[in-house]
């Protein structure tokens, strides 16, 4: 079993009040998730409306498989909400389980 975590880091430009933050994230997270079967969840700064920290995950057999479903999520994140900048990313892959 191998997993891809990310912590992805937002900036919503757009984002007026925490329903606005709020909007946004479930739309990204449940689009992303069932076009990429990962998990993802808000995972810090609840509190900031124009920040947002999203946790990824992606469990697969391959470690590579894991890490490109990673990669093409995050790339999907930035694409389709060009109101929500990624500032920050980082990855790891777990394998051996």
């Amino acid at each position: 079993m191998n997993i891809a975590v990310a912590k992805v880091t937002l900036r919503l430009s757009a984002s007026r009040s925490l329903k606005d933050k709020r909007s946004v994230l479930r739309s990204l997270a449940k689009r992303a998730g069932d076009k990429f079967d990962v998990s993802i969840a808000e995972v810090d700064a609840q509190d900031s409306w124009r920040t947002a920290v999203l946790g990824v995950a992606c469990v697969s057999n391959s470690a590579r498989h894991a890490e490109r479903t990673l990669d093409a999520a995050i790339r999907f994140i930035e694409e389709d909400r060009p109101d929500a900048e990624i500032v920050d990313c980082e990855k790891e892959i777990m394998g051996g389980f």
